[in-house]
């Protein structure tokens, strides 16, 4: 009787007794987690990813689906000589294992360029524009060279014959035209650099009291005679 005593007052003890339901709570927590992750993560389901480079996306989605997955563009680049619609590459890439029900996700080619906005180029240098085209894509840049006060400033920029406007949206890579000054201006009236001067103008440039002023005159009146016996 006394030595059963001591075993009986061990289980009645409280605080054993919770120790121990909290061993067994955790042990069937862990089981059923084990358990939870085992049907969730669909162990032994993996299924090879297809190559799709090449393929359209229609093609790709069509493989993918008999497999149990499915396909999602995330970009898409155009390139004049490749073929629209075409995949570049993808992720995962071929022969990967994955669940079935993931994403494929593919980069293809797209149909029509990229739209880029015309930023601002007036009064720009010739130097800064051509730069600041070259690294937005633009590589076929033409220059033309139109009198203007200062020389090697833009003035504009065409695109087919047609000056662009700040912001207007151009295909990328397009060819533009970049309108440039010469630093050299043209009068609409055929002026050129004739001296008018009056005998006594004359009398003092020779002595060179006098300091020429250069005035442009139309060339019509160069070969103009004076009719002395009209005065």
């Amino acid at each position: 009787m006394n030595a059963k005593q001591p075993s009986k007052r061990f289980f009645e003890n409280s605080i054993i007794k919770n120790l121990l339901l909290i061993v067994l709570v955790s042990v069937v927590l862990l089981i059923l987690t084990l358990l939870f992750l085992k049907v969730y993560t669909r162990h032994d389901q993996n299924v090879s990813v297809p190559k799709l480079a090449g393929l359209q996306v229609e093609e790709a989605n069509a493989i993918l689906k008999s497999k149990g997955l499915h396909i999602e563009i995330i970009d898409s680049v155009y390139q004049k000589d490749a073929v629209p619609g075409a995949i570049i590459e993808q992720v995962p890439e071929e022969n990967s294992k994955v669940k079935k029900g993931r994403a494929i996700y593919v980069a293809v080619y797209a149909k029509t360029p990229q739209q880029v906005t015309m930023p601002e180029l007036v009064d720009y240098s010739l130097r800064q524009a051509q730069a600041l085209l070259v690294s937005m894509g633009f590589t076929q840049l033409s220059i033309e060279e139109v009198p203007s006060e200062y020389s090697g400033l833009v003035l504009g920029v065409e695109y087919r014959g047609r000056k662009l406007m700040p912001n207007e949206k151009v295909p990328a890579g397009s060819p533009l035209k970049l309108i440039v000054g010469n630093g050299q201006l043209t009068d609409s009236l055929g002026m050129t650099n004739e001296y008018i001067m009056s005998p006594d103008q004359i009398s003092a440039r020779d002595s060179g009291d006098i300091e020429i002023e250069n005035r442009s005159v139309p060339k019509q009146q160069k070969n103009m005679n004076i009719d002395e016996s009209f005065f």
